[in-house]
Parts: structure tokens; C-alpha cells; sequence
């Protein structure tokens, strides 16, 4: 078929303007592709970072329930066992504590607790185990009894058990200490008490202030805060201070 020139020219423009269009489109859904995936990619990367500062945060914020308190220059710090223990003494009272998880009654822990205490009675290491059994059974077991029931001779008799672990190893932690004989007033004699916190609120001044964390944390600044009111408790009893 023969055309004329200028419908060959309509025809050619009208090729190279669909040619020219599709490669506009193509370069067009080439750049949305990479925007789009550079986009997301962004996106997953300030997830990714606002993920791990959150996890840095709760981390940072998270504090242990408890501190046992070693002698200077202790051996068994952060619970290093016994270098030529068979097994590791300070996971026998968690182990204790996971067998009884969930069961109502508290006396057949305490009971098994005590035991490990009494085979270890001679150990060096005594001090650690006496300061675990103790945080166990009072924070979880004996002080919720407690607050259902302040009269029950059981569960002040065991408290006053518990008391007397924390005291013999020589444990530092005033809060728990000060809410243990509050809560023995009248079951213990007031110059037992008293003594008790005087002795308590010493030890804990007396310890060297060498990390922000022993007055910035919880922990450390309830030792301090709870220190001074074992000195007053011991005060009012009558203690000279």
C-alpha cells in the first residue's frame, strides 16, 4: 500500500510517540518501585531502631526483686558456686522454688527450704542460701498470709524465722528488715526489735557509697531511705542510738 508523505509522517510520530510513551512508563514504574522500597526500607530501619531503644530502655529500667548482700571481696558474689562444689549449692532453692510453683501452701516449701538450710549449716557459702530462702518466703509466700491475716502465729512464727536468716547473714536490705519487724511487734519482745534495727540500719550506713546505682536505683536508695527509719524505730523502742 502506498502513502502519501505526509500520512508516513503522521505514522512514524504517531509510532515513536507510543515507543517514547512506554518507555516513560516503564522508567516511570521504575522509580516508584525504588522509592517505594527505599521508603519501606526506612521505615523497617527506624522500626528496627525504635525496637531496640525500647528494649534498651526496659532493660535499663528493669531491676532484680532483691540484692544479697556480700561481704567485702566475697568469693560467691553474683552467685559464683563453690569452686569445688559437685553441683551449684544457690540453685537448690530455686530449684525448690520452681517444684512448688502454683501450690497454695506455703509450709511444704518453707519446709524444704529449711532443709536446705540446715545441711548447709556449716558451709561458708550459708549466708547466700539463708538470704534466698528468705527473700522467697517473705515476699512471696508469708507476707501476702500476713496482710489476710496479722494474728496468724504461723505465719509470724515463720516471719520471725525468716528475720533471723537475714539477720545472721548479715543482709542489708532495710526495707525488707523494717517491714519484717513491723510486722513482729508484739510477737517479738520491743528490745529484740530494737535491736535488730539499730544493728541493721548501722550495717547499711556503714557500707561505702562507690556507684551511682547505690543511691540512684530503687534498691540502693531504699536501703538508705529504710536505714533511717530502722533508726527510728529503734528510737522509739527505746534503743539508744
Amino acid at each position: 500500500m502506498i502513502y502519501s508523505f505526509p500520512k508516513r509522517a503522521v505514522l512514524a510520530l504517531a509510532c515513536v510517540s507510543v515507543i517514547g510513551l512506554s518507555s516513560c512508563e516503564k522508567m516511570l514504574r521504575d522509580m516508584a518501585t525504588k522509592t517505594n522500597t527505599g521508603q519501606q526500607e526506612q521505615a523497617d530501619s527506624a522500626a528496627t531502631a525504635s525496637e531496640g531503644a525500647a528494649a534498651a530502655t526496659a532493660t535499663a529500667a528493669k531491676e532484680p526483686e532483691y540484692e544479697i548482700t556480700y561481704p567485702k571481696g566475697s568469693k560467691y558474689a553474683n552467685l559464683t558456686p563453690p569452686a569445688k562444689a559437685k553441683s551449684n549449692p544457690f540453685e537448690e532453692i530455686p530449684k525448690i522454688i520452681k517444684a512448688h510453683e502454683g501450690e497454695p501452701n506455703w509450709a511444704d516449701k518453707h519446709a524444704d527450704i529449711k532443709g536446705v538450710l540446715l545441711q548447709n549449716g556449716q558451709e561458708d557459702y550459708l549466708f547466700v542460701l539463708q538470704q534466698q530462702g528468705a527473700n522467697e518466703m517473705l515476699r512471696n509466700e508469708l507476707f501476702p498470709h500476713y496482710y489476710q491475716d496479722m494474728t496468724n502465729t504461723a505465719v509470724l512464727n515463720t516471719i520471725g524465722y525468716y528475720t533471723e536468716q537475714l539477720l545472721e547473714a548479715r543482709s542489708e536490705d532495710s526495707e525488707l528488715i523494717y517491714k519484717c519487724l513491723r510486722a513482729l511487734k508484739g510477737h517479738w519482745d520491743d528490745k529484740k526489735i530494737a535491736q535488730a534495727a539499730l544493728s541493721t540500719a548501722k550495717r547499711v550506713q556503714a557500707r561505702p557509697i562507690t556507684a551511682a546505682s547505690d543511691t540512684t536505683t530503687r534498691n540502693g536508695s531504699y536501703r538508705q531511705i529504710y536505714a533511717r527509719e530502722l533508726k527510728k524505730m529503734a528510737q522509739r523502742l527505746g534503743q539508744e542510738v
